[in-house]
């Protein structure tokens, strides 16, 4: 059985746009919420300094309900945008949704 679930993506700033204009042209999800988020890390070798002194850095958190049986297209879509540090993503089982 086919069920909606939500894929988190984690964003660095520069790619933004680059993300929204991979994700716009796929038939399989019908939009996506992009919020400013700040993420802290351990690994600290991928920060520039100035985001070492913070602690972590500006990132942008993408949601994307989709159906579980495009999350794949929707991975694979993503990894094709270059980027130096890899996104991190998580999918997620969504019990509801709708519109009020």
């Amino acid at each position: 059985m086919t069920e909606t679930v939500n894929i988190t993506v984690y964003v660095e700033q520069k790619r933004k746009e680059d993300v929204i204009d991979c994700l716009l042209p796929l038939t399989c999800i019908s939009g996506f919420s992009i919020s400013p988020c700040f993420g802290y890390s351990r690994d600290n070798a991928k920060l520039d300094l100035a985001e070492q002194v913070a602690g972590g850095r500006q990132l942008w958190k993408l949601d994307i309900l989709h159906s579980s049986d495009d999350t794949d297209a929707v991975i694979d879509a993503l990894r094709s945008i270059n980027t130096h540090n890899p996104m991190r993503y998580m999918v997620s089982p969504v019990i509801s949704h709708g519109h009020i």
